[in-house]
């Protein structure tokens, strides 16, 4: 019995570092072509005909409804979005903020709906570049959310497109 034992220990021995990573790679390449065949079939193989294009999802934050790739609008968004500048970028985020705070305090102080559209236009008004921005909408949502968070009054997307015409 202890030649049995000591041939697997000299085996053992024989096998180098960079031996053992191809064995590794190389099981984890049929794994993955095993799993991607039988759970993705369809998909690689309309990729393969061509039927389908490849795409990558840009990651933005809190934006669940920002890629929709059957969707124009979102595709012309993310196209825009490429060509957004820093500038553009630090006054949205400036943007966000105050429409955070301005809403809870409204929600505080307990606005009449009127009252509460007329504040938000102000507010608008001041970020006269958003308006023509591609981030527009996602601040349209970010807008309806946080009404619905704090229950002030529910706006839905058209009622804060009507707020940025005002905002003019």
């Amino acid at each position: 019995m202890k030649s049995v034992n000591e041939k697997s220990k000299r085996m053992l021995k024989n096998i180098s570092w960079s031996d053992y990573f191809i064995a590794v790679a190389i099981l984890l390449a049929i794994y993955y072509l095993f799993v991607g065949m039988k759970y993705f079939s369809g998909e690689i193989r309309d990729l393969l005909s061509g039927k389908r294009k490849l795409r990558f999802r840009a990651a933005v934050p809190n934006d669940h409804a920002a890629y929709n790739p059957d969707n124009e609008l979102s595709l012309q968004e993310t196209n825009g979005f490429e060509k957004t500048t820093d500038d553009e970028f630090s006054e949205v985020e400036h943007l966000i903020e105050r429409l955070k705070a301005v809403i809870a305090d409204a929600s505080r102080r307990k606005l009449i709906p009127q009252e509460f559209k007329q504040y938000l236009s102000m507010v608008l008004k001041e970020y006269p570049s958003v308006r023509y921005s591609p981030l527009r909408s996602s601040i349209n949502e970010l807008i309806v959310s946080e009404c619905q968070k704090y229950g002030a009054v529910t706006l839905n997307e058209d009622e804060v497109e009507l707020l940025w015409k005002e905002a003019v």
